[in-house]
């Protein structure tokens, strides 16, 4: 059979071509530099590929499916740590690489295309870096990839086509992700595969240099002399770069928040000696910092083996070659280390995967602390599990006490699981857990309101009276753009004029007003309320209710809710509770709304309550949206609806703004109908006062009065 193969392909001849090249004679282990970086970049290549299967290059879903690779994909954590880790690992060995190509002058004749190959390689190997630092999106990659897009557009003359061809649009969103995605997975891997077989037959072609002084002996085979050496050190990198992948979690923070002014980006380790450099060539000096010297140093690396054109290899004799390259390793290093020390412990970038904003104090009450048997919602915080609940809940038209009797009363058990309804719950958020990872890849497709739509079970036949009678239509959660309705900014600017103008709604830096507050159903009856807001992110609404205090609070970086006759209190906010918190707060000031969201745009026409409007949609931190209606006669705000993602679908919080009346030159809604999975509160303000001066506690930690119910 080999023997047929043979003839039919040669290959025994292509594996004696590899595999018997004459090497000079004293080949030290110095050598095996080029076969590790060989491997490493297959490494990569495999792993890339692997990581693919899973990954959705999507701001709405890139961060989830990371997760989802890390949690739920077996080996997943340890594949991702070892294309995480193993870049870091490439940049080294193609740096040790390219220094003793230059310790042995490696370069020099006839070996120069060759230099310049590698050095090209090595850019590319930076390239890949760089394109794939962006892939995860939680905050480090959305951040750091945003000083690089400027970067790119201090570059002078090309900058703004720079930056333009890196963003792919007015924000850093969709379109970006999708550039550098198809850069690092098709363009950037084609270039790589080009010039490493280009390396490869120009090595073949001139040989390798071999040590610095020439040893008397006869050359000797690649195998299996060299390849021994190959594999011990292929093997010890290996072993290295796995015990790391398997000991140490890949670096994953919060999801990309574009509204998170106060995020002090980083980039790694092997681009830091660049990002520091910027701080001593700052305004329009920039371009020393981000062109000139770069572009010099690789110019210079380009034309080395022109330079360079002497005989002499060994180091003594070239102390110019070593002596330049000493002094630009030596300034990357102290640059590098200079930016690692100044690189802030208590940032936003720092609190991972908990929604817990930096700075805040103690850690945020887990479901566990509060519930017990806890099984299919593990892991999340009491104000996600809340949300979570209400959404089950809402979506079968169900209520707490058709799956835990005794529910609303002090003699509840919450982990009783003697109801069967409870048992066929859990098992069912099983259920579409299993579909969405199985076939989804783990994004969210299938919701409880998927099937059920306010039924405990779904209808499964359908009705021929609706099948041929008017279609009932509802917009998908995310909306594309619509045709014929006008440009986001047309809107927003009409809805600016609508309330004042712009003078007077930059001019309002705070809003205090009070007046009643009707409740939903068994938290109300009714009440008064005072309500306080602080530019730009500050909210506060204390409502007096019959049965207690219910409270919202947001403060710029902590949120609280409290609410009566419930399990808990009083909880802090963390997560998409935490991201709707801080969107309500930045909305509340109307000339803020262009920087509270990304990728805004109009999306179809539609209509809230008979009346048509314009529906502005963008997008928020961490997965979250929002929907904003504005009327297309008055341009006033109608509605808004934002959406966090949970555990088993979006959870919509729904503000409805109704009795425009004129404050001061300001026309301002005197009716907000605030509603949300688990009940519906209606405010009526009465007297509304801007910029007068708050007390900085009314946005933090409620006080509460003890509970009357449970003394």
């Amino acid at each position: 059979m080999r023997d047929w193969l043979d003839s039919r392909t040669g290959f025994r001849a292509l594996i004696r071509h590899l595999l018997d090249e004459p090497l000079p004679s004293g080949v030290g282990w110095w050598f095996v530099t080029g076969s590790t970086l060989l491997f490493l970049l297959a490494m990569q290549l495999v792993t890339g590929l692997a990581l693919a299967f899973f990954y959705s290059p999507s701001p709405d879903y890139a961060y989830d499916s990371v997760r989802f690779i890390v949690e739920r994909v077996t080996f997943g954590r340890v594949l991702r740590g070892l294309h995480s880790f193993g870049a870091s690992f490439i940049v080294v060995a193609a740096l040790v690489h390219m220094l003793r190509v230059v310790a042995f002058a490696s370069y020099k004749k006839p070996r120069e295309v060759n230099w310049i190959v590698g050095v090209l390689l090595f850019l590319i190997i930076l390239a890949f870096a760089l394109t794939g630092y962006l892939l995860p999106w939680d905050q480090k990659a959305y951040w750091a990839t945003t000083v690089t897009i400027n970067v790119a557009g201090s570059v002078p003359i090309a900058g703004g086509f720079l930056s333009g061809l890196l963003k792919g649009g007015a924000d850093l969103g969709a379109l970006t992700l999708m550039r550098w995605y198809a850069a690092h997975v098709l363009l950037l891997p084609a270039c790589l595969i080009a010039f490493t077989i280009a390396h490869l037959y120009l090595m073949r072609r001139h040989g390798i240099s071999g040590p610095l002084k020439s040893t008397t002996g006869p050359s000797t085979p690649f195998y299996p002399y060299h390849a021994v050496k190959d594999t011990f050190a292929v093997a010890l990198v290996f072993a290295v770069l796995l015990a790391v992948a398997v000991v140490f979690n890949a670096p994953l923070e919060n999801a990309a928040d574009p509204t998170d002014g106060a995020y002090v980006p980083r980039p790694e380790w092997y681009f830091m000696s660049l990002f520091e450099l910027l701080k001593y060539f700052p305004g329009r000096l920039e371009p020393v910092a981000t062109v000139l010297i770069p572009g010099l140093i690789i110019t210079l690396l380009l034309l080395l083996p022109f330079l360079d054109r002497r005989a002499e290899r060994e180091p003594i004799r070239r102390p110019a070659v070593i002596g330049s390259f000493v002094v630009v390793l030596a300034g990357v290093t102290f640059l590098t280390v200079l930016g690692v020390r100044s690189t802030p412990t208590s940032s936003s970038a720092a609190q991972q995967a908990t929604g817990q904003p930096a700075g805040a104090a103690g850690a945020p009450v887990m479901v566990e602390d509060v519930f017990k048997n806890v099984q299919a919602l593990k892991g999340l915080t009491v104000d996600e599990f809340m949300g979570t609940m209400g959404l089950m809940s809402a979506s079968l038209g169900l209520c707490c006490s058709d799956c835990h009797p005794g529910a609303g009363t002090e003699s509840v058990k919450w982990e009783d699981d003697s109801n069967p309804r409870k048992r066929t719950a859990r098992q069912m958020v099983f259920m579409m857990q299993a579909i969405n990872r199985d076939n989804f890849s783990g994004r969210q497709v299938v919701t409880c309101w998927t099937c059920h739509r306010l039924r405990d079970v779904p209808v499964q036949t359908p009705r021929l009276d609706n099948l041929y009678s008017e279609a009932i239509t509802e917009l998908d959660d995310v909306v594309s753009r619509g045709n014929g309705v006008p440009p986001v900014t047309d809107v927003l600017d009409r809805y600016v004029q609508a309330i004042g103008g712009a003078e007077k709604a930059a001019g309002i830096t705070s809003i205090v007003a009070t007046g009643k507050v009707e409740a939903f159903g068994s938290f109300g009856g009714g009440g008064h309320f005072e309500f306080y807001a602080q530019a730009p992110d500050k909210r506060a609404m204390h409502s007096h209710l019959p049965s207690g205090e219910s409270v919202r609070t947001y403060d710029g970086r902590t949120g609280w809710f409290a609410i009566p006759l419930a399990v808990v209190r009083k909880y802090p906010l963390s997560g998409g509770e935490l991201d709707g918190a801080r969107l309500d707060a930045l909305l509340t000031f109307p000339a803020r709304i262009a920087q509270s969201l990304t990728g805004l745009r109009v999306g179809p026409r539609t209509e809230v309550a008979g009346r048509g409007v314009f529906l502005v949609q963008g997008s928020g931190p961490r997965g979250s949206f929002a929907s904003l209606y504005f009327d297309r006669e008055s341009g006033l705000l109608a509605r808004v609806v934002r959406y966090t993602p949970s555990q088993i679908g979006k959870v919509p919080t729904q503000v409805d703004y109704e009795d425009y009346r004129d404050v001061g030159g300001i026309t301002f809604p005197h009716r907000w109908t605030y509603t949300w999975l688990d009940g519906r509160d209606t405010f009526e303000f009465a007297d509304v006062r801007f910029n007068e001066p708050i007390d900085a506690a009314k946005f933090g930690e409620p006080a509460l009065p003890p509970d009357p119910l449970r003394r």
